[in-house]
């Protein structure tokens, strides 16, 4: 078996066509979303609907979904720490949703689990608390990091997302984070996948990094000014 797994799509729809017209070429058997499939950039609703066309997809809710989902912070300061900006930019980009793509994203539970090849995986954006909140991420967490951080996860492959940053670390388990695919920051114009590959209880991942118009999307974005627009910017697009 041959998966295709991205994270952290970020309502970039022009990465999410680059990665999936590679990963098509590349004969995945199926795809596995981590999570966060909205927030952050210039096309919600396109993005959700450009998901909604892929065959044999397999997904999960993140933390942008569970602002929509569940709400989010009304005041400031908060738990999440997130400024009114942003508060801001999650109502304008909830408000351009249609309801079948929020049903959709209503159906994504939290955690799904798979058997393919003898082996156990689990799909969640991250780590959560017994109270159902994300756990605070860690750059760069090694492989005790990692059995720690996902203690309550008895699977053999661990696919997850949520801290932008590529990880692969196979020991004990296999866990993978291919990176934010819509959030490119330093890396400008790369939108990052991977592949996991699965023969007679074997594992091999191979990582994809595909080149898109990234400057298309600033434009969009510089176009619609919404929320935060410039905060995002500069911390998920590398701008300064």
């Amino acid at each position: 078996m041959r998966y295709g797994i991205i994270t952290d799509i970020h309502n970039n729809v022009s990465a999410l066509r680059a990665v999936l017209k590679q990963l098509n070429q590349m004969n995945c058997d199926s795809i596995i979303c981590c999570g966060d499939i909205i927030g952050i950039g210039p096309n919600p609703e396109e993005t959700v609907q450009e998901l909604l066309r892929v065959p044999r997809l397999v997904a999960v809710r993140g933390n942008h979904e569970k602002y929509l989902l569940e709400g989010m912070p009304t005041e400031y300061p908060n738990e999440e720490n997130m400024s009114p900006n942003e508060m801001e930019h999650h109502k304008w980009e909830h408000g351009l949703l249609s309801k079948g793509s929020v049903a959709f994203l209503r159906s994504l539970p939290n955690r799904i689990d798979l058997c393919s090849e003898g082996l156990r995986i689990s799909v969640l954006h991250f780590c959560m608390d017994g109270n159902g909140s994300y756990l605070k991420s860690k750059k760069n967490p090694t492989e005790d990091d990692l059995l720690t951080m996902f203690a309550d996860v008895k699977s053999d492959i661990i696919l997850y997302g949520h801290d932008h940053t590529r990880n692969i670390c196979k020991g004990e388990k296999l866990y993978i984070n291919a990176g934010s695919l819509g959030c490119p920051a330093k890396d400008h114009n790369i939108a990052r996948a991977a592949v996991l590959n699965l023969e007679h209880g074997n594992t091999a991942v191979d990582l994809i990094d595909v080149t898109y118009d990234v400057e298309e999307v600033i434009r969009q974005m510089d176009a619609l000014n919404y929320p935060d627009k410039d905060n995002i910017m500069k911390h998920f697009y590398g701008l300064s």
